[in-house]
């Protein structure tokens, strides 16, 4: 994959110049890295711009099964025949005009092969059943996992109380007033997972992101799932699908839910 950008990139013309030497004195000495190189000239022209390119990353998830396509045995041993069929054409470019028409056919259905390919990418992303990352983080939140403190605590509580105010200002969205609320409450104070909680969620709120994980990760001392759920969930609000996985299972299917990791 690495070969492969770098040769798109010099395709593009996007090589710096000290980039662009090297490339050219790679090609020199490197006769098969030379013929890759010829390859994908050949391979952008045949297939164009869409089917071709496969450097840009607009998502992990996408540019994750791109490499999967692109990486299996299937694609590989395609790309494999095209190198032996342009090999073949240059040696039968002497022999004659019959011969040269029948392995022109031969190269067209391998394009062709390779095409059909590429096309699965395009409906890969198109179908309608794609994963909507965007709307299952959505409902996710929505579950307010962790937040059903109210039920859980001794109506008398003054804590709970505080609590419940939180709780208000947080569906209002004044979470400005969660901090204040719970401003007094330390450590050693009964439901203190929950008061953590609630400023994490404040703070994010609040585009305090650093500062909401590290709330976080002091609340994986008292309640690990939870502190992992809305790590989980916060990443993915940034796309970050990769460090969300860490914290959360991502479904891989369009009727699934995000859950818990066990």
């Amino acid at each position: 994959m690495e070969d492969d950008i770098l040769i798109e990139h010099f395709l593009r013309n996007t090589l710096s110049k000290e980039e662009h030497i090297s490339f050219v004195a790679r090609m020199e000495s490197d006769i098969s890295f030379k013929e890759q190189v010829v390859l994908e000239e050949q391979l952008l022209a045949y297939l164009g711009e869409t089917y071709w390119s496969f450097a840009t990353n607009d998502s992990h998830a996408r540019v994750e099964a791109y490499k999967k396509i692109l990486e299996s045995s299937q694609t590989k041993e395609l790309k494999e025949n095209i190198t032996i069929a342009i090999t073949q054409y240059k040696e039968k470019q002497t022999a004659i005009q019959k011969s040269n028409r029948r392995f022109t056919l031969k190269f067209i259905t391998r394009i062709a092969a390779l095409l059909v390919v590429f096309c699965s990418i395009v409906w890969y992303f198109s179908k309608d059943d794609h994963i909507d990352y965007a709307s299952l983080t959505e409902n996710a939140w929505r579950k307010n996992v962790g937040l059903d403190f109210t039920l859980r605590s001794n109506p008398s509580d003054a804590i709970k109380m505080s609590l419940e105010k939180a709780l208000h200002f947080y569906t209002y969205k004044k979470y400005d007033s969660i901090l204040i609320v719970l401003e007094k409450y330390n450590m050693s104070t009964k439901q203190y997972k929950d008061v953590l909680l609630m400023r994490a969620l404040a703070r994010y709120k609040l585009n305090q992101t650093e500062t909401a994980f590290s709330t976080l990760d002091s609340l994986q001392t008292y309640a690990p799932d939870i502190s992992n759920w809305y790590k989980g969930l916060m990443y993915l609000d940034q796309n970050n699908h990769e460090k969300a996985s860490l914290y959360i299972k991502i479904p891989s299917e369009s009727d699934e839910e995000i859950k818990f990791k066990k």
